[in-house]
């Protein structure tokens, strides 16, 4: 099999000669890769499912269909303003962000009991799910967003970057002061950063944007709302934010569970309506926000990054994402001494960023209590995101505020199972729920083309080779 794989796409040896490497056909370096890949993990994913695994990354590597017609995409799905706020009201969001002084790094996710599709660690200690690299259940929790985790870590996503594991975690860790989100509990918000950003959220220019773009005239306050902060050397990959229905708002309901609600058209009468409003703070190098507005087979438009610049839009119906911020060879993380297992449990992150000089405007990102580097404010991304939900009539709001008629998972469960079986993709309503989530989201969601001949991370074992192989693989690979 390796000889006949590796005389499909021959790699002159000379090029491996040439950095004194032993004379083997690249193809046949990267088989003998993926083959020690596949052996080492090819018992769980025959145990978690390998068929419906292997079908979700090749939809989203090989992704086909458009966007639903009920999904807000095309030019009325956005709108960009300029120069939103007369500058010193702009300044009052940057002054509130230094005077708030620091903020936590990364997706701090806690553990929750759930009785359907939410990985967690069972009563015995495993994980019954896919994401498991070792006993302890490493990964387990990250099958919350299995859509994401896929396209992203396995696909690289539109892009398809090829990354190592490490790498990735020192991409994406961005900084937020969270103010509101579905995530935690009111009783877990952060009233100091609610009580400072308060006036700024409830500025009567936004509400007013807001409801002249939707054409609803009741809005919610934002929710979820945040300030996010992206150092030099990070990006956020694209994806898709999560969309709102009556009784989805338990912490407890799988987000992908909630996406493939959106994406399936079956659940539109429940369906909250909502608008993220995107102001920036800086205008830095890099960064820009990019969105698949126009359908997920055409290329993303570009917004640049201006400071005092407006985008509003519905995230939950298109795919969007920012672009790296100034150059990964600025991204400020030390992995020394970092295990995968800690970099996968999303629960803790050890990095913050702190003020180091409000009047400078200069921040440090700490390791803990080590300082790791220096920027200045301007140098990273900056932004507000409020996230409004909006109605059109007061019965509405009524209906959304009393819970008269929510959805409930068991409910959604039940639709889509039926839904399933009509198309032919079920035989009978008998399926785990591992395998039934990787058919799911397989099935309904559509995900944007890559530009890629070979859309397959294969830089994700780099962390797992010896030394001789990453050296090979180090060209090839962002790795850190």
């Amino acid at each position: 099999r390796v000889a006949v794989l590796s005389s499909i796409c021959p790699v002159p040896s000379v090029l491996l000669r040439a950095r004194g490497a032993p004379t083997m056909g690249f193809c046949q370096m990267l088989v003998g890769i993926v083959a020690v890949a596949l052996g080492y993990g090819g018992l769980r994913l025959q145990q978690a499912g390998i068929l419906d695994f292997a079908r979700l990354v090749y939809n989203e590597a090989y992704p086909s269909g458009e966007y639903p017609a009920h999904l807000k995409h095309g030019p009325t799905a956005y709108k960009r303003l300029t120069s939103f706020l007369p500058q010193e009201d702009l300044e009052k969001w940057i002054e509130t962000i230094h005077e708030h002084g620091h903020l936590a790094g990364g997706y701090p996710r806690r553990p929750h009991p759930s009785n359907f599709g939410e990985a967690f660690h069972t009563a015995d200690g495993t994980c019954p799910f896919l994401y498991e690299v070792d006993e302890s259940g490493t990964l387990c929790s990250l099958f919350n967003h299995i859509d994401l985790i896929t396209y992203q870590i396995f696909v690289g996503g539109s892009t398809s970057l090829k990354f190592s594991v490490k790498a990735l975690m020192a991409m994406i860790t961005q900084y937020m002061i969270k103010l509101r989100t579905p995530m935690q509990d009111a009783s877990s918000y952060n009233n100091t950063a609610i009580d400072m950003f308060k006036p700024l959220m409830e500025d009567e220019r936004i509400h007013a944007a807001v409801r002249e773009f939707t054409g609803k005239s009741i809005i919610e306050p934002p929710f979820p709302a945040h300030v996010s902060v992206l150092p030099p050397g990070t990006l956020l990959h694209d994806h898709l934010d999560q969309p709102n229905f009556r009784g989805m708002d338990d912490p407890r309901v799988p987000r992908w569970l909630i996406k493939v609600m959106g994406y399936s058209g079956l659940f539109e009468q429940w369906r909250i309506h909502d608008c993220t409003f995107l102001l920036y703070l800086t205008q830095q190098k890099g960064g820009q926000f990019f969105a698949f507005a126009d359908g997920v087979y055409k290329s993303p438009l570009l917004f640049e990054a201006h400071a005092n610049d407006v985008w509003m839009g519905y995230t939950g119906d298109m795919w969007h994402g920012i672009k790296q911020v100034d150059e990964w060879e600025r991204n400020p993380y030390d992995m020394e001494g970092k295990t995968i297992a800690m970099l996968s449990n999303m629960s803790t992150n050890p990095w913050s960023m702190r003020v180091l000089d409000s009047e400078a405007r200069t921040w440090g990102v700490y390791d803990e209590e080590r300082l790791l580097s220096t920027f200045k404010f301007d140098e990273m991304r900056a932004a507000a995101q409020l996230r409004y939900r909006v109605f059109a009539t007061a019965e509405e709001h009524e209906i959304y505020r009393s819970h008269s008629d929510d959805t409930s998972v068991e409910m959604v469960v039940e639709i889509l199972l039926n839904d399933l079986v009509a198309r032919g993709r079920l035989s009978s309503k008998d399926i785990s729920r591992d395998r039934l989530s990787k058919l799911l989201v397989s099935e309904y969601i559509r995900f944007p083309t890559t530009n890629s001949s070979f859309p397959l991370n294969y830089c994700l074992v780099y962390d797992f080779m010896p030394a001789v192989v990453q050296d090979l693989m180090k060209p090839h690979c962002m790795t850190k």
